[in-house]
């Protein structure tokens, strides 16, 4: 029998967490701090943080948010935005991150991908995909 793993996808807008409706619009729903402390609370197995706006202001990943975050944090943390290069890794994994999710810079720079792994483990590595339907494809949907 499989244990059911609870994870939770924490997006990050402007220093706000958001709820993102079809990746047009966000609505506030509180901060970071905050949310995290209650997911601790609901007992959640894993955190994935994405500062969804970061890559696209040319920003680097709050990393003093995320050493801040990391020490209230029970759960394996995943933290992703913003990340341009190995040492934006480096300093994430050193602010407390367990895990480094990588969008875009994937697309712009899939070594990034394999440097990753090479240096930190391939545990440590997640691609994000963005993905929206589009309405003259079908898609099958697979429940395990």
């Amino acid at each position: 029998m499989f244990k059911k793993r609870l994870t939770a996808c924490v997006l990050v807008q402007n220093g706000w967490v958001v709820q993102s409706i079809g990746f047009k619009r966000y609505l506030p729903i509180g901060t970071l701090d905050v949310t995290i402390e209650f997911l601790n609370k609901w007992g959640i197995d894993e955190i994935i943080i994405l500062d969804i706006d970061a890559t696209v202001q040319g920003r680097q990943p709050d990393f003093e948010r995320i050493k801040r975050i990391s020490k209230k944090n029970f759960a394996p943390l995943a933290v992703g935005g913003g990340i341009r290069d190995v040492e934006d890794m480096r300093h994430l994994v050193h602010s407390g991150a367990d895990k480094i999710v990588v969008n875009t810079v994937a697309l712009d720079c899939p070594k990034i991908i394999t440097s990753g792994a090479d240096i930190f483990g391939a545990q440590c590595i997640v691609v994000s995909m963005d993905v929206r339907r589009h309405p003259d494809v079908r898609y099958d949907v697979y429940r395990y």
